[in-house]
């Protein structure tokens, strides 16, 4: 049964001025006729958005100093009772927690350096207003003139009475604050395309992703429990490896970022008890030591956490997301690679003529972190190369870590230094994933098992994840794909009707796949999409090109070949209509794009906006992604040229290393064992699963592309005949 849906009334204010005119006067917008604002119309706000559960958003802004953009800090917050909570803020808060600190500095040199948004709606209950904080959180972390976003949790909220009003509540709420500063709140298109805003630690988590991230904190309460109240009579326990496993678009990273969001916040990690539960108390099992990170034992009981990833672009968004949240002071305090970890708790290393060198020693363990997270596991070094003197990441972590929680996909790893032997990996799987089958499916931490890796024991257990959260389609595609990014084949192209509600009204276009005769064609279509807004169903926005990485790339001196020492992405078209590598004699009939990270940002964009990932930068849409820019990250349309690499043969495809020109994939290890095919098909895989809502492709291999173009009509004859 449909029914209306009230508006919100919103007022904008200096923070603390909660007279009653004061936020009558303040009312944004013309909800209420002005022409009546007699008491009634006084008491009606008041009563609304100071007596009645309530949303803020506390705020300053500063100019930044090498860009002059407004730079906002940001504090998030719910209540049953406003002027309560301000007491509170400017009171108690601001003698414990630095964010208040300066946000009562500043009024007490200016009371008008520091507003707030108060947010009300008739319809708010307790459960509501917690999920519109939530998801101001979530999307105010995604706009990049954010500098600080401080909150005490996440809290996403399950089935509740009028919880399918929601979504209609908080557009018409986002929509009046874009429309009263659209600096700070920003159209939803630039909000959903932020790299931030998808790894966000305030996403609703799916039912799997809630159990596993339950299943792994009762383990670390447990651990530290013992840790706090044990004597040490028996010996350290050995080191705990929790597996996350799952394929690429399972959603790994959103709960390893809502993990450790949850890890620093409702754990007392930084020392201060959650203040913002109104006396309700932390939920589920971290009660147990919601008492175990009081002030007082802040220096003693203090528990070191860390996100580790050997991936630069997914750095780079930890790094924001960890110190805007204010859960590091600077950069890569917590937010580390492995390298620079496992140097961090590392012995120094001694030098040549015996002297300490500022290089940590693999071998020279020294202390140990509680909690290490790490993401995109499977891009761990498992020999030592020129940055990294150890002989395996995974073993140098456990030894430095009480409890490791390692989100692992072998499917993804791209490179011969990457890749386990065998019996090492049915150890880390388990189930279909394992190399040769792997132990028991296993969903829970309820049972650790031995596990013995160079020579040192530590004990394991496994979670696996498997709904897809990035591919916007059915099954049956889904399933196409997997066949498709795993090697096995290229079957016939299933179709995808969409989906729609029971008004009828389509809520997902279908996911759209279409093959491409020319590179050129591909690339247009690709910018056309890029150029559309996101409207969050049709899924335009946010839309590149990759390639598979079989054009000559080096970072050691620019291209002699091109006019502006470019390493470009290069094809021609033959006399007989074929795409052949590089630049053939008329330029009208060649194809070339520059390789990621070649061009310069000519729209001189400065200041917070340097910080976005490759695909967020505007200029990037020409150029050609890798999978060193893409791997982790989502696209809207993902546009694909399978490079000579990939090959269709009987039936079959083969991946050929002599075509590709990546040598971290097709050297061999140790001279003798050759893993490109395994990398080769990896890197396919990687790319072929970025696309949310779209997949468009283009094969230089002839046999593939005439596969692939023989599926694609298949399926557009028959939508002709099928209204679908």
């Amino acid at each position: 049964m449909s029914h209306r849906i009230p508006q919100s009334l919103i007022a904008h204010l200096p923070y603390a001025a909660l007279d009653r005119t004061d936020v009558a006067d303040a009312l944004c917008g013309q909800v209420i006729d002005m022409k009546s604002r007699d008491n009634s119309y006084i008491e009606l706000i008041t009563t609304l958005l100071v007596g009645f559960p309530a949303v803020y958003v506390v705020h300053t802004c500063d100019k930044n100093q090498t860009s002059s953009d407004s730079e906002y800090s940001v504090y998030v917050g719910e209540t049953n009772n406003i002027r309560a909570r301000t007491v509170q803020h400017l009171k108690s808060d601001a003698i414990v927690r630095e964010d208040w600190k300066e946000f009562s500095k500043r009024l007490a040199r200016n009371p008008r350096s520091v507003w707030q948004y108060i947010i009300g709606n008739p319809h708010f209950n307790k459960s509501l207003t917690l999920d519109v904080e939530n998801r101001l959180m979530h999307y105010l972390l995604g706009v990049p003139s954010v500098r600080n976003l401080n909150n005490r949790r996440s809290n996403a909220q399950g089935d509740y009475y009028t919880r399918e009003e929601f979504d209609g509540i908080f557009n018409d709420i986002w929509l009046q604050l874009h429309e009263q500063d659209p600096n700070l709140f920003p159209s939803e298109q630039i909000i959903r395309d932020s790299a931030l805003f998808k790894a966000s630690p305030f996403h609703a988590l799916s039912d799997d992703q809630k159990a596993a991230e339950e299943s792994i904190l009762s383990v670390i309460i447990d651990l530290l429990y013992a840790r706090r109240h044990a004597s040490n009579a028996k010996g350290e326990e050995p080191t705990r490896l929790i597996v996350v496993q799952g394929a690429a678009g399972t959603g790994k990273t959103v709960l390893l970022s809502h993990l450790f969001y949850r890890i620093e916040t409702d754990l007392g990690l930084d020392g201060i008890p959650d203040d913002e539960n109104d006396g309700d108390g932390l939920e589920n099992s971290v009660g147990q030591i919601s008492t175990m990170g009081q002030k007082s034992d802040r220096t003693a009981d203090r528990r070191d956490a860390y996100i580790l990833v050997n991936h630069h672009e997914q750095a780079n968004v930890y790094n924001q997301i960890v110190t805007k949240l204010g859960l590091q002071k600077k950069r890569n305090d917590v937010v580390l690679v492995p390298s620079a970890f496992i140097n961090k708790f590392s012995e120094p290393m001694i030098g040549k003529d015996s002297k300490l060198t500022h290089r940590g020693d693999p071998d020279r363990p020294k202390g140990k972190a509680d909690i290490v997270l790490v993401d995109e596991g499977h891009l761990l070094l498992t020999q030592g190369n020129q940055g990294y003197s150890g002989q395996n990441q995974l073993h140098d972590i456990l030894r430095r870590s009480r409890i490791v929680i390692l989100i692992f996909d072998p499917k993804q790893a791209l490179q011969t230094a990457q890749q386990w032997d065998t019996p090492t990996l049915d150890q880390l799987l388990v189930g279909d994933n394992a190399a040769s089958g792997g132990s028991p499916y296993a969903s829970d931490t309820s049972q650790f098992r031995p596990f013995d890796l160079c020579g040192d024991h530590y004990e394991i257990e496994h979670i696996r994840l498997s709904q897809q959260f990035r591919i916007a389609a059915n099954q049956p595609v889904i399933d196409w794909l997997d066949h498709f990014a795993s090697g096995a084949g290229v079957d016939p192209l299933p179709k995808d009707p969409g989906e729609y509600d029971n008004d009828g009204k389509l809520c997902r276009v279908p996911y759209e796949i279409r093959v491409f005769d020319s590179p050129l064609d591909l690339f247009k279509a690709i910018e056309q999409k890029a150029a559309l807004p996101s409207d969050g169903v049709n899924g335009c926005g946010l839309s590149r090109v990759l390639a598979t990485y079989d054009w000559e790339f080096t970072t050691t001196h620019t291209n002699p070949h091109d006019p502006n020492g470019l390493w470009n992405v290069e094809l021609h078209r033959d006399v007989q209509g074929r795409w052949q590598m590089g630049l053939g004699k008329d330029e009208e009939y060649n194809f070339c794009q520059p390789w990621n990270y070649q061009l310069s940002d000519t729209s001189r964009t400065r200041g917070l906006q340097k910080n976005l990932s490759w695909a967020e930068k505007p200029y990037t849409i020409n150029e050609i992604g890798s999978t060193f820019t893409i791997q982790g990250f989502d696209l809207n349309f993902a546009g694909v040229i399978i490079g000579p690499s990939v090959k269709y043969r009987n039936g079959r495809l083969i991946f050929d290393p002599n075509a590709s020109r990546n040598s971290l994939a097709t050297r061999r290890r140790k001279g003798k064992i050759d893993y490109s095919q395994k990398n080769l098909c990896n890197e396919l895989n990687v790319l072929l699963k970025r696309g949310v809502h779209g997949l468009y492709l283009f094969a230089v291999d002839s046999q593939l592309q005439a596969r692939l173009r023989e599926i694609s009509d298949a399926v557009q004859d028959v939508g002709t005949n099928d209204r679908g």
